[in-house]
């Protein structure tokens, strides 16, 4: 869920960014573009869930107070260097308006680097929520991918943990 989510705004962010730096890089074709984007209350996804305590199914929706991206590249070359940052408001609803919701805090991470002999890319979400039973879901992810020249992925691991407390 938040892979897809922070990969469709990086693809999203890199292609504008690197779009609207052609036309800023120097008339030499030398040195780096740097663009840094900032924006608030941006709804970052409203999916389809279950709620690990309860087992309700329900709507989680995720809702970036502060969020920032990143770019910077080259002139000159096909590399360049993504990050992202959000945090924000997060809330379950379940499909059932007499059931158990939720509300709580989320904070994700993005960065990707990319050059002619290798791109890496990685990602960290958290997410806190505290249920009107007075249960808590926690949920931590942490993905990598890394490819080399010929596009052979050398590291790739998606390690997610869900759990419900109290």
């Amino acid at each position: 869920m938040s892979r897809r989510v922070v990969r469709a705004a990086s693809l999203a962010a890199v292609v504008a960014l690197l779009s609207a730096g052609a036309a800023l890089a120097d008339a030499g074709g030398q040195g780096t573009v740097t663009i840094t984007e900032h924006a608030n209350n941006v709804t970052l996804f409203s999916d389809p869930v279950t709620n690990p305590c309860t087992g309700e199914p329900g709507t989680l929706t995720a809702i970036a107070a502060n969020e920032v991206f990143h770019v910077t590249f080259f002139t000159v070359s096909d590399e360049f260097w993504v990050t992202g940052t959000a945090e924000g408001t997060a809330t379950f609803t379940p499909d059932d308006p007499s059931g158990v919701s939720a509300s709580g805090h989320f904070a994700a991470w993005f960065g990707e680097s990319s050059n002619e002999k290798n791109d890496v890319q990685h990602d960290i979400f958290n997410l806190t929520l505290t249920n009107t039973d007075g249960s808590h879901v926690i949920v931590h992810e942490t993905t990598h991918l890394s490819t080399n020249a010929a596009g052979v992925v050398t590291v790739n691991f998606d390690k997610m943990s869900v759990s419900c407390a109290g």
